[in-house]
Order: structure tokens, then sequence, then C-alpha cells
């Protein structure tokens, strides 16, 4: 069994392009279904955990691929782009 705290702490990276996206801020459940629908992530840019600011991203459950140890990997966007290293 997972817990929330649990997930919360673990940092979220997208399969597609290797970024580190950040971590869970927020956790919308169906609560008619008792599903998770998704996860609202705040970018890893140092503010801290209860940063609220309008920046944030949302994580669909479907888009996640795997629930590690320490991180929580994505399948989200687009595929690696040569760009993005220059």
């Amino acid at each position: 069994m997972l817990r929330i705290s649990d997930i919360m702490e673990k940092e979220i990276i997208n399969v597609k392009n290797g970024k580190r996206l950040g971590f869970i801020t927020d956790i919308n459940i169906d609560m008619n279904e008792g599903k998770v629908i998704s996860f609202n992530i705040t970018g890893n840019d140092g503010r801290g955990f209860f940063y609220r600011g309008n920046d944030g991203q949302v994580i669909l459950w479907n888009d996640i691929l795997k629930i590690g140890c320490d991180t929580i990997i994505v399948n989200i966007g687009s595929e690696m782009n040569i760009d993005d290293f220059r």
C-alpha cells in the first residue's frame, strides 16, 4: 500500500526527455469512483514544498509509468530534441 505522504516526497521524472519536473503538491481524486485522476506538481525551482504559484503542471494518472523508491517516472510531452542541449 502506498500512502499519500510517501508519494508526495518522490521527484517526478519525464522518461521522454529525462527532465526533472518537480514534486507533487496536490492529488486530484474522483470521490464517486474512488480513483486518483491526476497530480498537480510544482516546478523543480527551489521555491519550496508549499509554493502555490501559477507555474504548476498537471500529471494524469494514466501518464505514470512507474512509482519507484525515490522517483515517479512519467511519459508526457514530446520526444527529446537535440536543440534542448544547445
